[in-house]
């Protein structure tokens, strides 16, 4: 039986593989994007199979039509991707706030609204599956990307509670963890700030460190990512790429570990 899926932030990146890929099947979509002019080449693919639906996730009203639409054109969702999100790249000191309420709006609260915009259709179904698009970043944190940590640290946490909240309603949950990709996230759509020249050293030992980083090819990322999803029994996280999945282990070890020294003094406060 096919499947109806509902992706957001399709132009580009990860979005426009889901649905570049999908296509291939016998899967419906409903490919969401700001701009419904870079995904009308969608149509020309399977124009039976795709519905365009114009979509930004920081506007509510349009979520819900969004959603609406997808009903009216398919009967129901199935999968909900919550890709759309962007990356912010500076230190602590020079994000504005501007900046800082964005990068949680699109990120954080946009994953949020099109959750609970969709949670009732996914209980009336008694089944769904929802797909956030978390980060390596999700796990550990480092210069320049901690504000895009801290919202992907967010959509972590709630997606965990959520997965137990919903659960009893047939309602699953993954958190996918992907580390570096080609895609457009380290090109135009990367935000910037104004950078303070005292923090050249931290820029300079992260750019060394990336050059070096084996980048992965996005079109195999997102076959994973499917093949999981189709899967019996999928993960409540997935990291996706060797990179990730050996950066969060050595995360967590490293965790452990300070958890085992401290231990004794902690006790203490018992």
């Amino acid at each position: 039986m096919s499947k109806v899926w509902f992706i957001t932030g399709t132009s580009t990146g990860f979005g426009r593989q889901f649905v570049e890929q999908l296509l291939q099947t016998d899967d419906k979509v409903v490919a969401t994007a700001r701009n419904i002019e870079a995904i009308a080449d969608f149509k020309l693919v399977s124009p039976d199979n795709v519905h365009i639906v114009p979509l930004d996730v920081t506007d509510k009203d349009q979520i819900q039509f969004a959603v609406q639409e997808a009903v009216n054109r398919f009967g129901r969702i199935d999968i909900i991707v919550n890709n759309a999100g962007y990356g912010l790249y500076g230190m602590i000191e020079e994000y504005t706030d501007e900046q800082i309420r964005k990068q949680f709006d699109v990120n954080v609260f946009g994953v949020l609204d099109v959750i609970r915009a969709t949670l009732p259709l996914f209980k009336k179904q008694n089944a769904g599956h929802y797909v956030n698009i978390s980060s390596f970043f999700g796990t550990w944190a480092m210069p320049p990307f901690s504000l895009y940590a801290a919202s992907k640290f967010a959509v972590e946490g709630f997606s965990e509670a959520m997965a137990t909240e919903l659960a009893g309603f047939g309602i699953k949950t993954t958190i996918v963890e992907p580390s570096v990709f080609a895609t457009d996230f380290l090109g135009h759509s990367l935000e910037h700030t104004e950078r303070k020249p005292e923090y050249d050293p931290v820029y300079e030992a992260y750019n060394n460190g990336i050059s070096s980083l084996k980048i992965g090819d996005p079109v195999k990322a997102v076959k994973t990512i499917i093949e999981m999803i189709n899967s019996d029994n999928p993960p409540l996280h997935f990291p996706v790429g060797s990179f990730a999945s050996h950066s969060i282990r050595n995360s967590f070890t490293k965790r452990i570990e300070e958890i085992n020294t401290w231990e004794k003094l902690s006790a203490d406060a018992d």
